[in-house]
C-alpha cells in the first residue's frame, strides 16, 4: 500500500486543464459520417460557415478559454485588469460594467464553472458559467473573432 501524497491545488487545476485541453483536442479529431454539417454540433462545423479546419479553431478556443477564466475571476472587480484578446472597445464596455456591480458582491471570489464554445461562422460564439458560491451561478456570452492575424474577444453579453 502507497502512503497518501498531498498534490497542491495548483498542480491539481494544471492537470486538470491540461485533462481536458486533450479531451477538447481529442473531440476535436472526431467526426461522424453525417455530412449534413447543419445536423450535427461537431466543435470543427458551424452553421453558417461550413468547416473550420481545427488548426484555424485551435487559437481561438485556446483565447476563449483564457479570457472566460480570468473574466470569471475579476467580473467583480472595480477596475477589471486587461484581459487575454479583449478589443479596446471591449475593455471600455467591461469598465463600463465594472461600476455597475452590486457592493455586496465585491467581496466575493467568483470563477468559471463551465465554459462551453460553439463556431459561429467566421467567429467562436463562447458562454462561460460564473459561480461565486453565494449568488445563483449566471451565464455571460461573448464572441471570439479573427482581426488580422490574431484572435480577439469582440463582444461579451449581459450576465443572464
Amino acid at each position: 500500500m502507497h502512503p497518501a501524497r498531498h498534490i497542491s491545488p495548483c498542480r491539481r487545476r494544471a492537470g486538470a486543464s491540461l485533462g481536458l485541453t486533450l479531451l477538447a483536442l481529442a473531440l476535436v479529431g472526431c467526426s461522424s459520417g453525417d455530412t449534413n454539417t447543419h445536423a450535427r454540433s461537431s466543435l470543427l462545423s458551424g452553421t453558417r460557415g461550413g468547416s473550420v479546419a481545427a488548426g484555424q479553431l485551435a487559437p481561438a478556443a485556446r483565447l476563449a478559454r483564457r479570457f472566460a477564466t480570468a473574466y470569471a475571476h475579476t467580473i467583480y472587480r472595480r477596475r477589471p485588469p486587461q484581459l487575454p484578446g479583449a478589443t479596446a472597445a471591449l475593455r471600455r464596455d467591461l469598465s463600463a460594467a465594472a461600476s455597475r456591480v452590486p457592493p455586496a458582491r465585491r467581496g466575493l471570489h467568483p470563477r468559471a464553472l463551465a465554459v462551453t464554445l460553439r463556431p459561429h461562422g467566421a467567429a467562436l460564439a463562447g458562454v462561460v458559467k460564473i459561480g461565486d458560491g453565494r449568488s445563483p451561478p449566471f451565464s455571460v456570452g461573448f464572441f471570439v473573432r479573427k482581426q488580422g492575424s490574431r484572435w480577439r474577444v469582440v463582444t461579451i453579453s449581459p450576465p443572464s
